[in-house]
C-alpha cells in the first residue's frame, strides 16, 4: 500500500485521547460524592478540591476505562481512611455481584461537561472556541461561521485553549478549513514515519484570511497537531502558552472477543523536523495572563 494511502487509512482509526469527555465527567461524578456525602467534612484534612485539581491535570494521560477507574481509586486513596475506594465495572461484579450491591443512585444530576462550540463575530473577527476534537460539531460549527462571516471578517480567532484533543481525523478536517496538504507524519515503530494529510488534501482552503489561534499547557494531543501544522505551515500566528507535549497516537486493535487494545504505536510531529512529544507546540507571543490572550488575539487582526 502507498504510504499516502496508508496515512488515510490512519485518519480513520486513529484516535488521540479518546473519550476525553466522558473521561471527565466520570471524574467529576466520582469526586463530586466525596465533595457533598463524605462523613468527614475536613476530609481528614485532606484539601479536596486541591486533590480534584491534581487528578484532572492527570486526565489526558488516560488511555481507557480502565485507567480511568485506576485513576479514580487512586483519588480516593488520597483520603487514607483504607475503606473508600472506586471499583471499575469487572471488579465491582467480581466483589458485589450482580447489580452491585444494590448500590445507591448517584444524588444529583450532574450535567455533562461537554459545551458546545462557542461562536461569535465582532468588529469584523471570528471567534470560535473548539473544546475537543472529538464531536464532529466543533468542525461544522467553524465551517458554518466561515460560510456566514467570511465576506464581512477581517480574520478568525481559533481558540484551543484546553483542548484535550481527540481524533486525529477531525484534527485533519479543521486544518483543511485553513490550509491543504500533508503537514505531519506518524512516527511509528512498525510503520516508520508516515505521512497524514489533511481532510480534503488538495483545492483551495475555505477561507485564506489571517488566523489567530490561542493554546496553553491544556492543549494536548490532536489539538496540539493542529495548532503546530498550522503554525508551521505559517497559516497561524499563535498565541498564549506551551501546550502539553503529549502527543502519543493510539492505535486500537481488536480482540475476537470484542476486547480492544489502545495502543500507543508512534507520536504526531511535523512532516519534517523533531516531533512535538514532550516539547509542546511555541507560540509566536507569549501571553501568560488567560484573560489577556484572546485581547491579544483581537489586537493582532485589527493591526493596521
Amino acid at each position: 500500500m502507498h504510504r499516502w494511502a496508508v496515512g488515510l487509512f490512519l485518519l480513520l482509526g486513529l484516535a488521540l485521547a479518546q473519550n476525553p469527555q466522558d473521561f471527565a465527567l466520570r471524574l467529576e461524578q466520582a469526586w463530586r460524592l466525596v465533595k457533598e456525602r463524605y462523613y468527614d467534612p475536613s476530609f481528614n484534612g485532606v484539601d479536596w478540591e486541591a486533590v480534584g485539581q491534581r487528578y484532572r491535570q492527570k486526565l489526558p494521560g488516560v488511555q481507557d476505562w480502565e485507567g480511568l477507574y485506576h485513576l479514580l481509586d487512586q483519588m480516593y486513596a488520597e483520603l487514607g481512611d483504607d475503606h473508600s475506594r472506586v471499583l471499575s465495572p469487572a471488579q465491582a461484579q467480581r466483589y458485589l455481584g450482580a447489580g452491585g450491591g444494590r448500590c445507591l443512585a448517584l444524588p444529583f444530576q450532574t450535567p455533562e461537561p461537554y459545551q458546545p462550540p462557542q461562536v461569535r463575530f465582532s468588529e469584523g473577527v471570528v471567534v470560535v472556541r473548539l473544546q475537543n476534537l472529538v464531536e464532529r460539531a466543533g468542525l461544522e460549527a467553524l465551517q458554518e461561521a466561515i460560510r456566514r462571516y467570511e465576506a464581512q471578517a477581517v480574520g478568525y480567532v481559533l481558540d484551543l485553549r484546553g483542548n484535550p484533543g481527540g481524533l486525529a481525523l477531525r484534527m485533519a478536517e479543521v486544518a483543511g478549513v485553513f490550509l491543504r496538504g500533508v503537514p505531519w507524519r506518524l512516527v511509528s515503530r512498525g510503520l516508520g514515519a508516515v505521512p497524514l494529510p489533511t481532510v480534503p488534501f488538495w483545492g483551495l482552503p475555505q477561507t485564506q484570511k489571517p488566523l489567530v489561534v490561542l493554546i496553553d499547557g491544556g492543549v494536548h494531543s490532536a489539538a496540539e497537531g493542529l495548532a503546530g501544522a498550522l503554525k508551521n505551515a505559517g497559516r497561524a500566528y499563535l498565541i498564549g502558552t506551551r501546550s502539553a507535549g503529549n502527543t502519543e497516537a493510539l492505535t486500537p486493535y481488536c480482540f475476537p472477543d470484542g476486547g480492544v487494545a489502545l495502543v500507543a504505536g508512534g507520536v504526531l510531529a511535523p512532516l519534517v523536523g523533531p516531533t512535538w512529544e514532550g516539547r509542546g507546540v511555541e507560540p509566536d507571543l507569549v501571553v501568560e495572563d488567560p484573560a489577556e490572550q484572546l485581547e491579544a488575539a483581537l489586537r493582532y487582526l485589527k493591526r493596521p
